[in-house]
């Protein structure tokens, strides 16, 4: 997957898993109450709340490494 591929999805509103080295992850975005929007992402079950596609990319961490380092490894498994 690329970074742009990840951004299409994430702004389709599409929720996603993928594997990698045998741990699942899941992407979704969410609203909260007050209508603000955010990026759920992690181990599936327990994510992390991210503010922004930016905020993701410079935060999220798959394994030891950061989410924007493995990112061409990844396949996305569509839900």
């Amino acid at each position: 997957m690329t970074k742009d591929e990840l951004f299409f999805l994430l702004e389709s509103r599409r929720e996603f898993e993928f594997s990698y080295k045998d741990t699942m992850y899941s992407i979704m975005c969410e609203k909260d109450f007050s209508g603000k929007e955010f990026i759920k992402f992690g181990k599936l079950y327990f994510e992390e709340k991210f503010d922004s596609f930016n905020d993701l990319f410079a935060r999220a961490e798959v394994e030891n490494s950061y989410l924007r380092e493995v990112i061409e490894e990844i396949q996305i498994n569509r839900k």
